[in-house]
């Protein structure tokens, strides 16, 4: 409920600020994208930057973001600045753009001092969309539309989402994923051909497939599919891997700043998964990363609303089973004997494994 009240006062914010304004400041010298949000939202959310700065080149672009998501979008070509800390929201912009905000950036559009000309928002679109909400990738596009100039982009981008989507590692982050790869396949057999990216983490625990499929996954993966399972995670998500080695989990163990050479870069972490031979894991951040990167996906589902945020690549699968009780809270389930998580068996993944590879795997 809460969540709705902030979508309203972004809509009447927006509509007071905008009052009487038919046109865009000319020129456009400034912008700020707020999307205070997780690192899967933001994954759906990078394709916006390229567009805004395609629309108005001279236009500096500015994006409010958390701390941990900020390594995403540091080397973005067409972001000119990252802001990690709402305080540091000093000054006037041309255009606020609050893909996701909160109420304390709510209030920051209407103070004399950081108060901005004309404001978009994400109520007014979900507003629109009540009842029938699409892909996340095309909300997100429909928050900027007013930004493009021309009006043959709504066709143009809606069709192109997939590979307008990119990330842009540095150099350093493929040298640290040169390296991670090397670790993932020192020691392996030799008819060991590459590694497969396993992610049994979730925010909520509604969302996370059982530790003992995963565990039989991965001896399936190794002996059958010649891939090193590589289960990769926070140091908060360590406890859930564990659980699913202590199963009988094949492969080695990849932590997030902590695996040498250690590094919380995301764009590290997003070049090491561009060179996996497939990935399978829980809806989650890591996963709409393998999507950007477009390898062999497996990706299953929980108590999530429907197609929001499935993965678009051609080369990925979708495990969801919806139940009437769909969507929920993700807190308290309607059916603890029978979660819809469990309804996803172990064969239907081999199954889905055995189609996104195709022809086979890919050697690295």
């Amino acid at each position: 409920m809460n969540e709705k009240w902030l979508y309203a006062a972004n809509f009447l914010v927006s509509r007071f600020i905008n009052a009487g304004k038919r046109d865009l400041p000319n020129p456009l010298r400034s912008v700020l994208v707020v999307k205070w949000d997780e690192i899967g939202d933001m994954a759906t959310a990078v394709h916006v930057f390229d567009l805004i700065k395609n629309a108005h080149p001279q236009a500096a672009i500015t994006v409010l973001c958390k701390p941990f998501v900020a390594t995403l979008i540091a080397a973005h070509p067409s972001v000119d600045e990252v802001i990690t800390h709402i305080d540091d929201w000093q000054q006037r912009y041309d255009v606020v753009v609050e893909l996701r905000g909160t109420w304390k950036t709510l209030f920051k559009s209407l103070h004399w001092k950081t108060g901005t000309k004309y404001r978009l928002d994400r109520g007014w679109i979900r507003f629109q969309q009540r009842g029938n909400q699409p892909h996340e990738l095309l909300t997100n596009f429909r928050i900027v539309s007013p930004l493009l100039r021309e009006k043959n982009e709504h066709v143009k981008v809606a069709a192109d989402l997939v590979t307008d989507r990119r990330l842009y590692p540095t150099g350093d982050d493929l040298l640290t994923a040169n390296a991670w790869v090397q670790w993932a396949m020192d020691g392996a057999e030799a008819d060991v051909v590459g590694y497969v990216i396993l992610h049994t983490g979730a925010r909520r625990s509604l969302r996370r497939w059982p530790a003992g499929r995963y565990a039989s996954l991965s001896q399936w993966l190794l002996s059958d599919k010649k891939l090193m399972p590589i289960w990769v995670g926070t140091e908060e998500e360590q406890a859930q891997i564990q659980e699913a080695m202590a199963l009988g989990g094949q492969g080695k163990v990849w932590i997030s700043g902590v695996t040498e050479p250690a590094s919380a870069g995301l764009l590290s972490f997003f070049a090491f998964i561009q060179q996996a031979s497939l990935y399978v894991g829980n809806e989650s951040g890591p996963l709409q990363l393998a999507d950007i990167a477009a390898i062999p996906l497996v990706a299953i589902y929980g108590p999530g609303v429907p197609h929001v945020f499935y993965p678009l690549s051609s080369r990925s699968k979708v495990l969801h089973e919806i139940l009437t009780c769909n969507p929920c809270d993700q807190v308290t389930c309607a059916q603890p004997q029978d979660r819809c998580i469990d309804r996803i068996e172990l064969t239907s993944v081999k199954m889905a494994v055995d189609e996104v590879l195709g022809d086979g795997v890919q050697i690295i």
